[in-house]
């Protein structure tokens, strides 16, 4: 019989928890004014069924992304495994080797991101966070390449200095205790 693998608790990475804060009241202007302008369709010269359907597409795009933008606040994580460390975004999943793993350290998010250099619009949306411990995973190096992950993840997952990732998670002392046994369990596993 296999040996089941252990897991460790899984993290909520708290910056996709904002992102539907910040898109779901624009989405759902969006799908008010389309099913407005449905209902006004026939006084706007909007006669047959297909140009009055037309209106509709605004409000079906913005519902599914809206209803995306819902479940994906919980389907990104991090978890600590027996042998990688996985990263659950919305998009993208990524298993890192504790071999990758140089070091973790707490530190401020307002250190690791200046909000001096952070736009107007995106500063006041980080501002619940810029006071908050995250905890850095330095890596020697990405298991695929930087442009690849800077496609699929927030830019305030990665470091953006260094090979590394920013977790920003409700316990970032629970995680770095687990991310601790996990990376010692593993390292007695390959040296015997």
């Amino acid at each position: 019989m296999a040996k089941r693998r252990r897991q460790g608790k899984r993290f909520r990475l708290l910056i996709y928890e904002r992102m539907w804060q910040r898109w779901a009241g624009i989405l759902v202007l969006i799908i008010l004014a389309s099913l407005v302008m449905w209902w006004f369709s026939p006084s706007l010269s909007l006669e047959t069924l297909w140009e009055q359907a037309l209106t509709l597409v605004p409000a079906i795009g913005a519902g599914l992304i809206l209803l995306f933008a819902f479940f994906s606040r919980r389907m990104a994580w991090v978890q600590c495994r027996s042998n990688h460390l996985r990263i659950q975004t919305p998009f993208y999943p990524l298993a890192v080797s504790y071999g990758r793993i140089k070091g973790t350290y707490p530190q401020q998010f307002h250190e690791v991101f200046d909000p001096a250099k952070v736009k107007g619009g995106r500063r006041r949306w980080l501002e619940p966070y810029w006071g908050q411990t995250v905890l850095l995973v330095e890596l020697s190096r990405y298991p695929v390449r930087e442009s690849w992950l800077r496609l699929w993840f927030s830019p305030y997952l990665l470091l953006p200095d260094s090979p590394g990732f920013v977790f920003l998670v409700d316990d970032w002392m629970g995680l770095s205790r687990q991310l601790d046994d996990y990376r010692a369990a593993w390292a007695t596993r390959r040296r015997s």
